[in-house]
């Protein structure tokens, strides 16, 4: 039986035994980008493909139905997406415009249209990014199949967030991708929840993967207790392999709301542990004015600029736990409703180590009720990478070029942000 045989069955089992009439859902969104990519003049890494050349251009449009139905205490819940591409990579920190996709433990999307061999083709790709049954047993609530997953407090650092996290480069953030999961939810009253959780995390679907190993999945538990006005979570598991412990807090000061997450993982390799945390505060001055800051630092960052590239390459950086290069980071954003029918942020993410910042200026305009249109970019800020002679990454004994390891080092990386092109994009969203 199909892993859609088996949902159907499932929901069928379900409708025959509910006591109510079944409920059904349908809606759902187009939405589209158009994303520029303005690079700076530098002749080495135009050679060594680290930047285009010119401006690029990358457009998308994203379709996504969905339909939730639930039969008495059983709910089914799909979302299928249909994504249609065009132009050249985006560089930027990080993407732009759609999240990462996850993992599939099954793989259930199709490709229309696409040409592995050329990154300028036309893509059309389909993916069914929610799939799920969940059913109330008493205090528990059983939940299988693709589904978000989210841990932590942290807006625009999430060291607790570990299965597949959203980048604040990523334009839209309405939906975070689903994984494939099986989560128990127990809950004590109103204060006090349980969670169990295991997600398949593996880079490739089961029929493709060449070893489905324990370091490719997640395995955790998560409990959260709230007192008046203060939530108190732990978190222990293992994340492909290595483990992790977790501890995230939110309260308020008057109006302030604060919040602070942190990790402590133990690499499944012979890598030392790491600490990464934040802190920060969330206030929202008027109905009209919210600002919000955070604090965060990574101790298996590194310190050195020279090093950055060498720290992207951490299988970590692949699979979309981390993003950031450095050890020590502040953020600041400010959000101002200009009309009832315009919002405008100001954001930036500073790296305090070398002096950087990513800054993302944008604004929202709700053009009807089913329809917004948004207008934004990241800017990089910092000192550019130093020009270095391309004899310089040659091995002077051999006239081959340097090991990756010693080449990364010797182009002239000076700060983080400041690596980074500009972008701009513009983005359409309507609702049905």
């Amino acid at each position: 039986m199909t892993v859609l045989g088996w949902l159907a069955a499932c929901v069928l089992s379900a409708s025959a035994r509910a006591e109510t009439d079944p409920k059904v859902k349908v809606n759902g969104d187009v939405k589209s980008f158009f994303v520029g990519t303005f690079p700076y003049d530098h002749s080495l890494f135009e050679s060594v493909g680290l930047m285009p050349v010119d401006p690029m251009a990358q457009g998308t449009l994203d379709g996504r139905l969905k339909v939730a139905a639930s039969f008495g205490k059983t709910r089914v819940l799909v979302h299928h997406a249909v994504t249609a591409q065009t132009g050249g990579t985006v560089f930027s920190a990080g993407q732009t415009g759609l999240g990462v996709q996850s993992p599939q433990l099954i793989d259930l999307g199709w490709s229309g249209v696409e040409d592995p061999e050329s990154s300028d083709a036309m893509t059309l790709l389909g993916r069914t990014d929610r799939l799920s049954v969940s059913t109330d047993v008493g205090p528990v609530t059983l939940t299988a199949g693709r589904q978000p997953i989210t841990l932590g407090h942290g807006l625009s650092f999430t060291p607790m967030d570990l299965v597949n996290p959203f980048f604040p480069t990523v334009v839209d953030q309405e939906y975070k991708p689903g994984v494939d999961a099986l989560t128990a939810d127990v809950f004590f009253g109103t204060s006090t929840q349980f969670s169990l959780m295991t997600a398949y995390t593996h880079p490739q679907p089961v029929s493709d993967a060449e070893d489905w190993a324990v370091d490719g999945m997640v395995y955790a538990f998560y409990g959260q207790h709230t007192f008046g006005r203060h939530d108190v979570g732990v978190l222990v598991g293992e994340v492909q392999g290595d483990e992790v412990v977790g501890l995230t807090v939110a309260t308020y000061a008057g109006p302030v709301g604060l919040h602070a997450d942190a990790t402590y993982t133990m690499p499944h390799d012979d890598d030392d542990p790491f600490v990464r945390g934040v802190m920060g505060a969330l206030w929202s001055i008027t109905g009209e004015l919210t600002v919000s800051s955070e604090v965060y630092h990574q101790s298996l960052g590194a310190s050195d600029p020279a090093d950055y590239l060498n720290q992207l390459s951490d299988d970590r950086y692949a699979r979309g736990e981390l993003w950031l290069a450095g050890t020590t980071y502040g953020s600041l954003a400010v959000s101002q409703q200009i009309t009832p029918l315009v919002m405008a942020t100001a954001s930036a993410i500073a790296n305090l180590g070398d002096g950087s910042a990513l800054v993302a200026p944008n604004a929202t305009v709700s053009v009807s009720d089913e329809v917004q249109l948004v207008v934004g970019g990241f800017v990089g800020l910092g000192d550019r990478p130093a020009v270095v002679d391309a004899m310089d990454l040659l091995d002077p004994e051999t006239g081959l070029p340097l090991p990756t390891e010693t080449l990364n080092q010797s182009l002239g990386i000076r700060s983080e942000f400041g690596m980074y092109p500009s972008n701009a994009y513009v983005q359409m969203k309507a609702y049905f």
